[in-house]
């Protein structure tokens, strides 16, 4: 019986990915990189975020590639939440089903970001700035005494899926996010759901 679910964020409930390729073009122009189209953005990236810039740009850091994003992400404008996703959030919660989140996201703006959608009181730990989703997952679930048999993490990357498994969760990959079926298929998620909805039969 699933009793915790520690969700993504962008492309999971929100819906970022234009705010999140506008702002990430915006730094490849600083850096002197050639602009990507939304397609080629999508087939291109990956987490963690390093790996992706790093294909286009070897010896970037992390530090230059940080300050750079953080003030474009925060001046794109703000993103929607994906339809239903606070109806279930909310339903979790009713049902006694605990959410965490965690995000590559900044921390300073996904805290605005749930502010903004009203959703604070629907998560017991909210973790943003993650770069290593693996040692992320294990730290919430080890702080909030879940048990990986008892823990669901849903995600829309292969990067999630592939953290969700060593962490030992139950997986989850959606369909409506960064990457595509294909993809996230191939990895072999435990469940694969194409409407936050499903969310309800799983647990």
């Amino acid at each position: 019986m699933i009793k915790n679910i520690i969700f993504d964020w962008s492309g999971t409930l929100s819906d970022d990915l234009i705010p999140v390729y506008t702002a990430t073009m915006r730094v490849f122009k600083k850096l002197g990189l050639k602009i990507l189209t939304l397609e080629e953005f999508k087939e291109e990236f990956i987490l963690p975020y390093m790996k992706f810039y790093h294909k286009f740009k070897k010896d970037v850091t992390k530090d230059e590639v940080d300050k750079l994003y953080l003030p474009e992400i925060n001046s794109v404008g703000e993103p929607k939440l994906f339809p239903r996703a606070k109806d279930i959030l909310e339903f979790l919660k009713n049902k006694g089903v605990k959410a965490a989140l965690l995000s590559t996201h900044p921390e300073e703006k996904l805290n605005k970001e749930i502010r903004n959608y009203g959703l604070q009181q629907l998560f017991i730990d909210v973790n943003g700035s993650i770069y290593d989703k693996v040692e992320a997952i294990l730290e919430i679930m080890k702080k909030n005494e879940f048990k990986s048999i008892e823990t669901a993490y849903v995600g829309d990357m292969v990067h999630d899926i592939k953290a969700g498994k060593r962490a030992k969760t139950i997986t989850v990959a959606v369909s409506w996010g960064y990457q595509s079926k294909e993809k996230l298929l191939a990895e072999g998620p435990d469940f694969f759901i194409e409407d936050l909805d499903k969310l309800k039969n799983i647990i």
